[in-house]
């Protein structure tokens, strides 16, 4: 039920992890945009949902496969951009008068906050379908009837107002004149939102610039749609090492749509970045973006869980999942979990030099590289050598 969804819970690690903890914090992204920026992504955001073409551009395919370049293929919502929590908001927000509990008082501040947590990385229409089940349950139309009608709660139809207009979102009542059904207004509004809220993950562009640095080439794999990716992009600033033929959907690039743990978008990038999967590291916040990547069989997972969606005390069940396997064909998980980006670039500088030397997969992790890193990380013992 929905009731159920705004209730916490904790997924116990599926594997014996081995964790540390140094003095070094996660880092905080800036917590301003410049008007410069948001002014950019924003009018490219209301550009591109008026015509959608204009960053839906598809990378050339390489007349060459290197057998031997090392390429990181990045999530983006969660890994690169700290964009799931802005748009889980949108979408609570957006749901909220349909639970068939809801009410001012059980639409609380702490409700959104753990629906947002518990959802994160699902795409809209599953939430979607949970609560249209609900709602059948309980004996109630279904929520395109209601918003036809205009038949909300007038009371909580206030208050969720009142929580859109700080998203920089209109009215509910002002959105039906559109004729958009909620999945199509949903995707637009995220869209508009992500142009001024998106903002880089901790440490991400230092990270970006020492991988370029060190000769490593890199590309986005990512479930979510254009143009939401793109404009994302702009307002977090990465246009120079994600133009647009850098930017691979599963949403946007397959028809119909391919979305994660279905391995196409990481195939695809792989070869649009002129590399095997098998050379290739996939990024990765969510348990069903870990299983695309084993599925498309990736050289090397590294799990994240240093986005602003991952609280501090859901951060180890939360490892413990992207470790498990439970969305992946063979039940592979994340290779290594780091909360900390900075420490994929010498995680990547081992897996390259591990491959070049002809080491067998899975690749194993030395303690010399373990003691090393700057903050907290989660892996498998067995995969520990001296």
């Amino acid at each position: 039920m929905s009731a159920a969804l705004c209730r916490a819970h904790v997924v116990a690690a599926a594997a014996p992890l081995t964790r540390r903890r140094q003095v070094a914090s996660r880092g905080k992204a800036p917590a301003l945009v410049s008007a410069k920026r948001t002014t950019r992504s924003l009018v490219m955001a209301r550009s591109a949902l008026r015509n959608p073409e204009e960053v839906t551009s598809k990378a050339p395919t390489p007349s060459a496969i290197s057998d031997t370049a090392t390429v990181v293929l990045f999530d983006f919502d969660g890994t690169l951009g700290d964009t799931e929590t802005p748009a889980m908001i949108v979408a609570f927000w957006e749901l909220a008068p349909y639970f068939p509990e809801a009410s001012v008082e059980y639409l609380s501040e702490e409700c959104m906050r753990t629906y947002v947590r518990n959802n994160a990385g699902k795409a809209f229409e599953f939430m979607v379908d949970v609560v249209e089940e609900d709602r059948k349950k309980a004996g109630l139309p279904a929520i395109e009837e209601v918003r036809a009608a205009g038949a909300e709660d007038p009371l909580v139809l206030a208050h969720v107002n009142e929580q859109r207009a700080k998203s920089g979102l209109p009215t509910l009542e002002a959105t039906r004149a559109l004729g958009k059904d909620i999945l199509t207004l949903q995707k637009d509004e995220t869209v508009e939102a992500l142009a001024t809220l998106a903002k880089p993950c901790p440490n991400v562009p230092g990270v970006l610039a020492d991988l370029k640095a060190r000769g490593y080439d890199f590309s986005i794999a990512t479930t979510s749609g254009k143009p939401r990716v793109p404009v994302s992009v702009v307002a977090c600033e990465y246009e120079a090492y994600f133009p647009p033929e850098k930017i691979h959907s599963g949403e946007s690039d397959f028809e119909p749509p391919r979305f994660k743990p279905d391995p196409s978008v990481y195939l695809l990038a792989a070869e649009k970045t002129a590399a095997l999967p098998a050379n290739s590291v996939a990024v990765e916040d969510s348990t069903s973006g870990v299983g695309s990547a084993a599925n498309a069989k990736m050289g090397l997972i590294v799990g994240y869980v240093g986005g602003s969606h991952i609280s501090d005390e859901n951060e180890d069940g939360h490892a413990g999942t992207l470790m498990a396997g439970s969305r992946s064909d063979d039940g592979r998980g994340a290779d290594i979990v780091v909360r900390d980006m900075r420490d994929l670039v010498p995680v990547v500088d081992h897996f390259k030099s591990a491959v070049e030397s002809g080491e067998k997969a899975p690749v194993k992790f030395t303690r010399a590289l373990l003691d090393g890193l700057v903050d907290k990380y989660w892996v498998d013992e067995a995969r520990v050598v001296a």
